[in-house]
């Protein structure tokens, strides 16, 4: 399975350096592929339309063929571009795409909710602009993960112009809390976060986690009672029914299995799963991993790490099984896409 992988994810450090040009006018025939591309998009997603009216639908709904199974549903990282956002939209594996959103600027607008991996303040692509192209294409869910409160103060208007168009997967993710490692990143306002995502999409999956840091070829290091405690708490204050995700680190949620196993059985006031997540270089425990995956059950846990941990598990027959028949082929849309992007 191809997994998209982006270099600015996760705190590894945006390595792309991809400079944005300035949006040139549209001509005449600017136009007239525009027109010509949305004729096209609506006949792509027509039959995606038929699949769920609903605004965020649940991911084992909108993706039957994984018949319940999260760990093989299959994510895009780091899709903060126009190039890695085409890619994205015309694979037939990838189901989710991840993308960061920061304040920063384009080629034209400034001051803006972009895609974008901190450092970074510059980019191709708008939030609205991502929120428009997976919109027609009608296909992917949508990770978006807020990297400061002012980022997503600014998208909840554009996120609530959308709401109802997003009749896929959407899950709002955000750290709200400090984790394993005295990570110097400053968590979001937890609610300020949380009652946010009810008012702009009531609908969506909460994807709520802790800032993290690794120490290199580091085997130690867990999730603290105190730490886990804490967000079951500000679910709990802020009276959260919308479902939620709770997204941690493999190399500390493979060290202790029973405080994540009951960070799960004290949410009980809502659906809730997991969302185990890894950088490209953590010495992660595979076998105390699996075991983790399998005592949650494979129900529960979206699987979202490197190929080559995810070679490592041992979960069962059904978890690692292709996916290459489950998606239509996207090249007609791609090409429209592709268009339409060189309009913007």
């Amino acid at each position: 399975m191809k997994r998209i992988l982006g270099h600015g994810s996760r705190g590894l450090g945006n390595t792309d350096g991809e400079k944005v040009k300035s949006a040139s006018a549209t001509d005449a025939n600017a136009k007239h592929d525009l027109i010509k591309y949305s004729l096209v998009a609506s006949r792509v997603s027509e039959a995606a339309l038929c699949k769920s009216n609903d605004v965020s639908p649940d991911p084992t709904k909108f993706f039957p063929d994984v018949k319940g199974n999260l760990t093989k549903i299959v994510w895009a990282h780091a899709v903060n571009n126009r190039t890695k956002l085409i890619e994205a939209l015309s694979s037939e594996d990838i189901m989710m795409l991840e993308a960061d959103v920061v304040v920063g600027n384009t080629g034209n607008q400034t001051d803006i909710p972009i895609m974008a991996h901190p450092p970074d303040k510059e980019s191709d692509l708008s939030l609205e602009n991502f929120l428009n192209f997976t919109y027609h294409n009608n296909k992917k869910g949508i990770k978006l993960d807020f990297k400061s409160d002012e980022a997503f103060t600014k998208s909840k208007p554009i996120l609530k112009e959308f709401r109802e168009k997003l009749t896929f997967p959407v899950f709002l993710n955000a750290d709200i809390f400090p984790g394993p490692g005295g990570n110097n990143t400053i968590p979001l306002n937890a609610t300020e976060f949380l009652k946010g995502a009810n008012e702009t999409i009531p609908q969506s999956i909460i994807s709520v986690g802790w800032t993290t840091r690794y120490e290199k070829n580091s085997t130690e290091g867990r999730y603290s009672s105190e730490q886990l405690q804490s967000m079951i708490n500000a679910l709990n204050k802020n009276n959260v029914t919308q479902s939620v995700t709770y997204p941690v680190r493999a190399v500390f949620a493979a060290n202790d299995i029973d405080g994540i196993k009951t960070l799960l059985k004290n949410t009980t006031f809502t659906k809730a799963t997991l969302t185990i997540w890894s950088s490209e270089g953590d010495s992660v425990d595979a076998a105390n991993l699996s075991k983790l995956i399998r005592d949650v059950g494979l129900d529960k846990v979206y699987v979202d790490v490197p190929e080559d941990l995810k070679n490592k598990l041992e979960l069962s027959a059904a978890s690692t099984s292709s996916m290459s028949s489950m998606m239509i082929n996207l090249g007609a849309s791609s090409m429209a896409l592709l268009v339409l992007l060189r309009m913007l």
